[in-house]
């Protein structure tokens, strides 16, 4: 098949993707998690930060870029895969699941299928076992190579999006920092809807030939192979008190991007190399879960970043659709002066404003410690609200609990509102 016949198919497998209910159920499971999360910034701040349907359009538009890069990657680097192997990963994917939900991803599956697919091979008698034996059948038929690429690709995607997203999806919040203090935090929590077109395996008599010659490359031996339209959902958590949202999500896209070509560096060399399978497997697994670790003992490591600064009122966040976003203040930001008067506190902003009732001058602090001056008019009935969130003090009570909720269940949590607008 020529190489354009075979991108044209994969075009029109988007295509089709639209037409499917799945696609729609997936959009709108994806809507309830973001209305979800407005629902957790307006109990805790009594406004709301982010718009669903907005979060939802844009997962749609990066999610089906995104997909189309992995589905062209996965097939330009020769990745070719069995269909049960697919329902296989999914199976486990979801078993794992149960333990801990960001197990859910697939590199702890396509590691664990890899390992069970070696204990299989040293130990086939449990294919007799009723109910087990056709599963570990199943598992022995695997070709677990294909699918860790496969992992490793979508990953390399996944950091493409984070850092491309730059945190734009992340809500505020406040948790309890160390030494009992209330802090100022964010928690990033993005999906996207990423449909792929991938090349299977499927019986003689199908597509068959060689984009170039040596493919497949991930599954030599294939003769005959057809496209499968894969609809899925690409995401990832994390939430920081030590960084701005941009920061951390490109502190997340760098390490994927470095586990992702590690993993698929490591599959290549064993389709060289059987044996260097168990390595590509163990890093799969260990090299994800290690990203996890590294992430939560960097936040340890680190002083808290939204806590109250000595030369001003420290921005947590900006409500879009305000003076404050419109003037460019951003968060973390510390404004000095309205006006002309100094301000350190919260209360200290209303009278400021008040000295001059039509209009608003600003000194404020940028990140990079450099003082830029902004201004905007003020309008009648609204001259008292910038549409900023300032940082939790120590008259701060509620907050949400990080060591009793994971970063899913934190929307799940009913906080009392807090007046901590400005």
């Amino acid at each position: 098949m020529a190489l354009h016949g075979d991108l044209l198919s994969i075009a029109y497998g988007f295509g089709q993707f639209f037409l499917h209910p799945f696609f729609y159920l997936f959009l709108f499971v994806i809507y309830l998690h973001y209305r979800k999360q407005m629902n957790l910034e307006r109990q805790l701040f009594a406004v709301r930060i982010q718009t669903p349907f907005l979060q939802t359009m844009r997962s749609l538009g990066m999610g089906a870029a995104g997909g189309l890069l992995v589905s062209l990657l996965a097939g330009g680097l020769g990745i070719v895969v069995q269909v049960q192997d697919l329902w296989l990963l999914w199976g486990l994917a979801l078993l794992l699941a149960l333990i801990r939900l960001r197990f859910l991803c697939f590199a702890y599956a396509a590691g664990l299928l890899t390992l069970l697919h070696a204990i299989v091979r040293v130990a086939p008698g449990a294919v007799d076992i009723p109910v087990i034996g056709p599963v570990w059948n199943a598992i022995g038929q695997a070709k677990p190579l294909p699918l860790l690429a496969l992992v490793a690709v979508m990953h390399l995607i996944e950091a493409m999006l984070v850092s491309w997203n730059g945190g734009r999806d992340a809500s505020p919040l406040f948790v309890e920092g160390k030494r009992g203090r209330i802090v100022g935090a964010y928690l990033l929590h993005s999906f996207w809807l990423t449909p792929l077109a991938l090349f299977v395996q499927v019986e003689p008599g199908s597509l068959s030939g060689a984009l170039y010659p040596g493919w497949p490359f991930f599954s030599p031996g294939t003769a005959s192979y057809g496209l499968l339209l894969l609809p899925t959902v690409t995401g990832y958590s994390d939430w920081t008190q030590t960084q701005t949202p941009e920061e951390k999500a490109g502190q997340i896209a760098r390490q994927l991007a470095l586990y992702a070509v590690g993993l698929l560096g490591l599959a290549a060399l064993a389709v060289l190399w059987a044996p260097l399978t168990l390595l590509a497997a163990l890093f799969a697994l260990l090299g994800h879960e290690g990203l996890f670790l590294l992430s939560q003992w960097q936040e340890r490591q680190r002083a808290p970043y939204f806590v109250p600064s000595s030369r001003g009122v420290k921005v947590m966040a900006v409500i879009p659709g305000t003076p404050a976003e419109e003037i460019g203040i951003r968060p973390g930001e510390v404004i000095v002066k309205v006006n002309g008067v100094s301000v350190r506190s919260k209360e200290d902003l209303y009278p400021a404003l008040q000295v001059n009732p039509a209009f608003c001058k600003m000194e404020v602090l940028t990140r990079d410690g450099e003082i830029k001056f902004v201004q905007c008019a003020v309008y009648a009935g609204n001259h008292h609200q910038l549409g900023i969130i300032v940082v939790p003090d120590a008259s701060t009570r509620v907050y949400v609990d990080m060591q009793r909720a994971g970063v899913v269940e934190l929307i799940k949590q009913k906080l009392e509102k807090l007046n901590i607008g400005a």
